[in-house]
């Protein structure tokens, strides 16, 4: 998510949200990228190994 997005959301400042929340965003990119290539494992399997059709 945009950092300034996330800042609004929060009622902060960005300088805020990298101040007390940055430990928090570095564990999140990796929780999100395996559960981004669990759904692509989910996706080939239900499919047979097509692309979406997006």
């Amino acid at each position: 998510m945009n950092p300034a997005e996330c800042a609004r959301r929060a009622g902060q400042s960005i300088q805020v949200l990298f101040r007390h929340y940055a430990k928090f965003l570095d564990g999140v990119r990796e929780q999100a990228n395996r559960l981004i290539e669990q759904s692509m494992q989910e996706w080939d399997r239900v499919s047979g190994g097509g692309a979406p059709a997006w």
